[in-house]
């Protein structure tokens, strides 16, 4: 399958080995602050190269839209209509900054609504999901998770069915269990859930250091519930 990586930071440089490794091509796109791509696309040789943001979109019949959340108008600006009819796989967090640079969650806007919701209200041409959002970059990798005894699941939602089977095949091409969430108004529960994890981070395990060793799993019960006479 031809992907296009809208932009290729953390999240899209590591995506990008596992969906080579499992036999797609990619155009790497970036935006913004620029970091030098020549080691990855050395090391991903022949099934990938480089490209403006306008190429990567107009290459993949799936996109990761994995952009700074400030960032999105700018980025669609270059895009134009090249997604239309294209998947799109969002990874953002609604993150607002202040003019220290200091970063938080917009409080007020995840009460009623979800980057996902937004970039599909944009892009109406296209099928958006939400993917990717929860687990900090440097574990999103299958190898970070070898020795746990529970794998991190990797939740997506959005409307399109027959879309979505093709999302849940590259999350599992990347490593991980898909789990399915729903209709895409199910985002704003995903990013809430990043902000959960981001709480338990801070007040569980010390902060920002251990922030990045954190995922979350939907475990089903084994051999199964419990049930007393008398007792649910």
């Amino acid at each position: 399958m031809n992907i296009g990586i809208l932009n290729t930071g953390n999240i899209g440089a590591r995506l990008a080995r596992a969906w080579v490794a499992a036999g797609h091509e990619l155009v790497l796109a970036q935006n913004g602050d620029y970091w030098n791509l020549e080691p990855l696309l050395e090391e991903l040789g022949s099934s990938v190269r480089y490209g403006t943001i306008r190429e990567a979109a107009e290459f993949g019949e799936v996109v990761l839209f994995s952009v700074y959340w400030p960032r999105v108008d700018a980025v669609l600006s270059e895009v134009g209509d090249a997604l239309d009819g294209k998947i799109v796989i969002e990874t953002m967090n609604p993150l607002g900054v202040n003019d220290k640079f200091e970063h938080y969650h917009d409080l007020e806007f995840m009460r009623d609504n979800s980057t996902t919701e937004v970039l599909q209200a944009h892009i109406p041409k296209a099928h958006v999901f939400k993917s990717f959002n929860i687990l900090p970059a440097p574990t999103l990798e299958a190898a970070a998770w070898s020795k746990s005894v529970v794998q991190p699941n990797v939740f997506y939602a959005g409307d399109d069915i027959k879309a979505g089977k093709i999302v849940r095949s590259l999350i599992e091409d990347a490593g991980f269990k898909a789990v399915n969430v729903g209709a895409i108004s199910s985002a704003r529960s995903i990013e809430q859930l990043s902000l959960f994890m981001h709480h338990v981070a801070n007040h569980e395990y010390n902060g920002d250091s251990d922030l990045v060793r954190l995922g979350v799993s939907v475990i089903e019960a084994n051999p199964g519930p419990v049930f007393r006479e008398g007792l649910v």
